[in-house]
């Protein structure tokens, strides 16, 4: 997706974003379960079962514990116990991160050759760690040091096709697979070897020219484990185990972008095309039979740049078009706009009824997940209100009462929310 530090050379794509999701999790969490093994947290849909943390605690100013200089990128945080797995880029080398989530100290990294920003956030899965860059180059790394299990070229290795704006949907592990949102609909590769096990055929004709970056959803219907894979011709649902298509969605004309993820509830998935579609839509869709149905379709959530939460049958999430962004709430079975609040472009995870959500800028905010009015509790600038460089595009985490907040352009925040 990047080719210079400053790589938005055509239309603004912030990959690696986005939400899916269906509710708020047993509020008797684990320690295991307040880890962020992945994109989007441990069940995919943007949401911390974390309670025991402070909403206040940005009042005042927020307590920054420590910032990591980690070159560009668009890659998020991945988090168990106190280690912390990210990527960034520095001059012609990506670098895959492995620190400590207490202090910032870097304790390994994995470099290899490459001039473009990291846009998908690594999957911890047992032993290893599973990292892809925007080259298409995939790696199983050992979390315990970095040392490489196995690498594969998607491209040259495997034969797929090259996605404009670069490889950006992260890495998603099934059983013993890896599930990647590239070709038509999808390809699995055994995570133990990298080999590949299915791939749906590449794109007979030209591919949009701003390429196809959310992130492969798993959800089990009928007792049947299956993947929602948003390509850049519609929506597409496929049997995990031979990759052949169920059904396809195809409602959009070939300029839009998918960049946020689905979402999926029940007999129910939401799709959003991005600000680049002409006539940007999004739609709610009944996938309880044969074929999906529209249930409702309008522009009340339009996402440019990162997937929305669902919170008590409520999306929440930032509509809009360079310019024009605003916070919005929108019910979930009609489509309804709630309200929406006026901010710089953002990207969301939730928590405990609360909604974490970062302005481009650094603002950080935290708020209730209501659908009556925009309630904040507290907020701050993790720049000091001082404008730089930094742009902060990729949804902040939320592990161990502690807040992660990355910019493109160079650092990894750690802010303390703890009681």
């Amino acid at each position: 997706m990047k080719r210079t530090s400053n790589p938005w050379t055509g239309p603004i794509i912030a990959v690696s974003l986005v939400f899916l999701a269906s509710g708020i999790c047993d509020i008797h969490a684990s320690e295991d379960e307040l880890d962020w093994p992945r994109w989007r947290g441990p069940n995919g849909d943007g949401i911390s079962a974390e309670t025991d943390w402070n909403p206040k605690a940005l009042a005042g100013g927020a307590k920054l514990l420590w910032k990591a200089d980690l070159g560009g990128g668009y890659t998020t945080a991945a988090v168990r116990g106190d280690r912390l797995y990210t990527m960034g880029r520095k001059s012609v080398t990506n670098i895959v991160y492995c620190l400590d989530a207490l202090t910032g100290k870097e304790i390994w990294r994995y470099s290899f050759e490459s001039n473009t920003d990291p846009c998908s956030t690594p999957t911890i899965d047992g032993e290893y760690v599973y990292a892809l860059n925007t080259d298409g180059i995939l790696l199983c790394l050992r979390i315990k040091n970095g040392k490489l299990k196995w690498r594969k070229d998607l491209v040259n290795d495997l034969k797929t096709e090259k996605i404009p704006f670069g490889f950006s949907g992260s890495p998603i592990i099934e059983g013993d697979r890896i599930i990647l949102n590239v070709n038509t609909s999808g390809i699995a590769l055994d995570k133990n070897t990298g080999n590949l096990i299915w791939a749906s055929a590449v794109h007979a004709g030209d591919i949009n020219e701003n390429g196809y970056h959310s992130t492969p959803v798993i959800y089990s219907q009928n007792g049947n484990r299956r993947a929602l894979i948003l390509g850049c011709t519609g929506l597409f649902l496929v049997e995990l185990a031979t990759g052949k298509t169920i059904w396809f969605y195809g409602r959009y004309h070939i300029n839009y972008t998918p960049i946020a993820d689905p979402i999926v509830n029940g007999n129910k998935v939401f799709i959003s095309t991005s600000a680049f579609a002409i006539n940007p839509q999004c739609v709610l869709l009944d996938i309880s039979g044969n074929e999906p149905v529209a249930v409702w379709q309008n522009a009340g959530m339009r996402n440019e740049t990162s997937t929305p939460v669902l919170v008590d049958e409520y999306l929440y999430g930032c509509d809009g078009v360079e310019g024009g962004y605003s916070l919005r709430c929108v019910n979930w079975k009609n489509g309804k706009v709630m309200w929406e609040k006026k901010m710089k472009m953002a990207a969301l995870t939730a928590a405990d009824g609360k909604l974490i959500f970062l302005e481009i800028d650094g603002t950080l905010h935290i708020a209730e997940a209501t659908p009556s009015s925009y309630k904040e509790i507290s907020s701050d600038n993790l720049l000091g209100g001082v404008r730089k460089l930094e742009q902060f595009w990729t949804p902040p985490v939320l592990s161990n009462g502690r807040i992660f907040c990355r910019d493109r352009n160079r650092f990894l925040f750690c802010v303390d929310v703890s009681k």
